[in-house]
């Protein structure tokens, strides 16, 4: 603490030198001008935001349409029935009458079943309805199809996780065909002896049995099993299908 005193009272050597260059007599600035606001001043309200003024026009989008769509945010076959989904879409697009609803547009919907996994090799399910289109911000229902999800072609609004039955069948397979393989190459390295050659059928029939029991057995042992997971993330690519004639508004 000495050493430290001794600094601050000692070296105004930059103090000086300010006081030099700008020729300042005294130690403290002179203060700045008081600003009080005026009344007005002080409570102006902030200027209002421009605002959509709806014209009152109905726009059609014709039967057939195809809309790009991607996904806003993310789902999965474990997101429960009813939950919102939200979609941006990619392109313009173009009603009945030429009136173009610009790329950006939202659209919504809603998930109508969901299921993770199930046994006997059954993959997850997501079931999707988009309903609603949001041109302009004003909302309009709608009646669409979703045709493909990440550039898959789907029926029935029906997102299927991988179905993996036959997959589990030959994966329940492995063991005995690895058994069977252990022993064929033990009663191949059996057979050139004299004495026990005899005896390498015993190893080849016993991983032949086991294999065989491991086959029968396989299509039983996949029912236990499970199928494929859906995960949907953001950014998901998404293709829907205007079923009829909609009008919505603008």
């Amino acid at each position: 603490m000495p050493i430290a005193g001794y600094c601050v009272d000692f070296d105004d050597s930059i103090d000086t030198g300010i006081r030099k260059d700008y020729k300042v007599e005294k130690d403290e600035l002179p203060p700045l001008p008081s600003y009080v606001p005026t009344a007005q001043e002080e409570y102006a309200p902030a200027p209002a935001l421009p605002k959509y003024t709806p014209t009152g026009k109905k726009y059609t989008l014709k039967s057939g349409t195809k809309v790009s769509l991607t996904l806003v945010n993310s789902i999965s076959d474990a997101s429960p029935i009813g939950t919102a989904v939200k979609f941006s879409s990619l392109k313009n697009i173009t009603t009945k009458d030429g009136t173009t609803i610009p790329a950006g547009t939202i659209f919504k919907g809603r998930i109508t079943d969901s299921h993770k996994p199930q046994l006997s090799g059954n993959g997850g399910l997501i079931e999707l309805y988009i309903d609603e289109i949001y041109f302009n911000g004003i909302k309009s229902n709608i009646e669409t199809k979703v045709s493909l999800a990440k550039s898959k072609r789907i029926f029935l609004n029906n997102i299927k996780g991988k179905r993996c039955y036959w997959h589990n069948c030959a994966k329940a397979l492995k063991p005995g065909k690895k058994v069977f393989n252990a022993t064929h190459e033990a009663a191949r390295a059996m057979y050139p002896v004299p004495i026990v050659n005899i005896l390498s059928i015993v190893p080849l029939a016993c991983g032949t049995a086991v294999y065989t029991v491991n086959f029968v057995l396989s299509p039983v042992i996949a029912i236990f099993t499970k199928g494929g997971r859906i995960s949907l993330p953001k950014g998901s690519k998404f293709e829907i299908k205007i079923v009829s004639d909609n009008e919505i508004n603008g």
